[in-house]
């Protein structure tokens, strides 16, 4: 008897380690919608855009269908054997895009975009980057008749070398990017490096504010504290986006001109964030108007936290640990990074949430190996975190 307590006790702490802090629904049907057997296999970096934002038409009789931008990074391309589960031919670019014309996960609606070869049965013609240069895409607004994101140029030791605001005209009919027709802008106030941090805006963009403004968000890579990432915000008005002269940065108590404000401690809204992140209004739930941030904390973890704000730049509450990935303990060799939330997704219930599985150091063997996977984070868990830090 004392030997099957002891085994009782055992996989019971097992569990609790293993389980989320919080109960969270599955999101196996989105999961699904990213498993490709052919031509798009996997990626990371992944943001969404709403193309049918301002746009005057009404959705819900069908003028316009919903068009949601998916934005990847370092894309795998090419075949699969063995059912999908294993890679065949292979080759990888730098960035990609899906357009999804639904609002849930159906593969019949989802398109994917990236230069392909020509003639695939010649091994020299390899996929092309859409952007000429090894860009790696973050977060992305509609901004008029265009699509505007930032697209970090990866340097050495895969750190950013610049940072470059990237544009696609938008097609007045269809609302679709024009991906034969990109646009960088090498001035605008996205990145600088001192001798022990640099600053990368672009990590997230949030455009769901009441004040007319867009709050591009960033952080700021401290090399003296282990490259831990901190969280830092500019703002503009939102039909000034690429009047870079208006930006403002907030160092803490107001906003600056001038990128070089970032770099100080104080203009920290939220520390040790990830590279990639988001921060969105809430939009039902005791906590709505409020702000939510979601990131891995530290970048890499299998855990996936979030925090609550008064206002989009803070202040932020204490952080909650919402998710706990087993992939790591079930595949071996993978890491999770990068997690985020995609408020174009979202249910009376929850907002859906992403986290990035790559085997870090290595090239992918397998694609379960390389995709986005998801969460929903319910609103009730929000509602809990909140009741939790009234307590204390």
């Amino acid at each position: 008897m004392r030997i099957k307590v002891r085994l009782f006790l055992f996989f019971l702490v097992i569990f609790v380690l293993q389980s989320p802090t919080f109960a969270q629904r599955s999101a196996d049907n989105w999961n699904r919608l990213l498993e490709q057997k052919e031509e798009w296999l996997g990626a990371d970096g992944i943001y969404t855009v709403d193309l049918n934002r301002d746009v005057i038409t009404d959705v819900v009789s069908n003028k316009l269908s919903p068009q949601t931008l998916f934005i990847f990074s370092d894309t795998i391309s090419g075949e699969t054997r063995e059912n999908g589960n294993k890679y065949g031919q292979i080759a990888m670019t730098n960035h990609s895009f899906a357009i999804l014309t639904a609002l849930e996960p159906r593969k019949d609606a989802i398109t994917f975009f990236w230069h392909k070869p020509e003639n695939r049965e010649t091994p020299a013609e390899r996929p092309q980057n859409i952007v000429d240069g090894h860009y790696w895409l973050q977060d992305g607004v509609r901004y008029g008749n265009r699509l505007w994101l930032t697209a970090i140029l990866v340097g050495k030791a895969w750190k950013p070398e610049r940072i470059d605001a990237l544009s696609f005209p938008l097609d007045r009919k269809t609302n679709k990017p024009d991906f034969s027709r990109p646009s960088l802008n090498t001035n605008a106030p996205l990145s600088l490096r001192t001798s022990d941090a640099q600053v990368v805006m672009g990590a997230a963009i949030c455009d769901d504010a009441d004040d007319g403004n867009l709050y591009i968000f960033g952080y700021v890579d401290r090399f003296s504290k282990g490259s831990r990432k901190d969280a830092v915000v500019a703002r503009v008005p939102r039909n000034r986006l690429e009047n870079y002269e208006e930006w403002r940065f907030y160092n803490g108590r107001e906003w600056q001109e001038g990128l070089e404000s970032l770099v100080e401690e104080k203009a920290t809204i939220v520390r040790g964030v990830s590279t990639e992140y988001s921060v969105s209004k809430i939009p039902a739930g005791k906590a709505a108007g409020k702000w939510l941030m979601v990131y891995t904390p530290g970048t890499i973890s299998e855990k996936i936290a979030f925090r609550i704000g008064k206002t989009p730049y803070g202040p932020f509450g204490e952080e909650h640990i919402f998710w706990k990935s087993t992939l790591p303990q079930e595949m071996g060799h993978v890491s999770c990074y990068n997690a985020k939330a995609h408020p174009i997704f979202t249910d009376k219930q929850g907002v859906l949430v992403s986290f990035n599985v790559n085997r870090l150091g290595e090239l992918a063997q397998k694609p379960a190996e390389y995709r986005p996977r998801f969460v929903w984070l319910d609103w009730s868990t929000l509602e809990e975190a909140e009741q939790e830090d009234a307590s204390k």
